[in-house]
């Protein structure tokens, strides 16, 4: 009983961190990449405390529910040949410490907002470098998280093969863009796009199919799904 709700629960904490992280980041909004003197100041001169408040508080919830989706994720890879466990229990760490390392970097810009009105242009132009080099860090572990879990995917056989050469080269690709920053490319979409077929597939898929067939077809590629069990 207590797999079958963490079975449904996992899944939709990986919805529900999806739809909210784009929708907080919707609500609050950041200034343009690396902005210039000019456009810095002119969107801390428009920015609305309340409204950024309420967007990061909303990013904030999507970044804790990658916890419990991991977790659920971590049990489900598992499920397949022990020598998955290395590569999940990776997975797992990362997971945490990427959601240690996210969280302050939002606080960090809601600081900036709250002084917006008084802070020298120099001291935000100071607080933006940092927190984009913040960001671009985490990108590196969120890769990591990816090439664990593809790995662990490759040696469970408990989702198909491809979905873990994805989440391989997805995250390869966001640990290589993360030195010229992770919003140059479209790997830091993509990577989030990953975690959502997943939790998409194991959120909607017929309760009926939910379990695994330990050792069964090991090497097949299940090509009407982007994840098998």
């Amino acid at each position: 009983m207590k797999d079958a709700i963490w079975n449904r629960v996992g899944p939709v904490a990986g919805l529900l961190f999806f739809v909210l992280l784009f929708a907080g980041f919707l609500v609050h909004g950041y200034p343009a990449v690396r902005p210039n003197n000019a456009q810095l100041a002119d969107w801390l001169a428009s920015v609305n405390a309340n409204r950024f408040r309420f967007g990061v508080y909303v990013e904030a919830i999507a970044i804790v529910l990658f916890v419990p989706f991991a977790v659920w994720l971590f049990g489900h890879l598992r499920q397949g040949a022990k020598d998955s466990s290395a590569p999940a229990v990776a997975m797992l760490v990362g997971a945490g410490a990427w959601v240690a390392l996210t969280l302050p970097i939002n606080e960090s810009w809601l600081g900036l907002v709250d002084q917006a009105r008084s802070v020298d242009i120099r001291v935000a132009q100071t607080v933006v470098s940092i927190n984009q080099a913040s960001y671009d860090m985490t990108g590196i572990v969120l890769g990591m998280i990816l090439i664990a879990a593809g790995v662990a995917t490759l040696r469970s056989g408990a989702m198909s093969r491809w979905a873990g050469w994805a989440a391989i080269v997805i995250g390869g690709l966001q640990v290589v863009m993360a030195q010229t920053g992770i919003d140059t490319g479209p790997t830091g979409l993509l990577a989030y796009l990953w975690i959502l077929g997943v939790a998409g597939y194991y959120t909607f898929r017929p309760a009926g199919g939910r379990g695994l067939v330990v050792g069964a077809a090991k090497g097949s590629v299940t090509a009407t799904s982007p994840a098998s069990s």
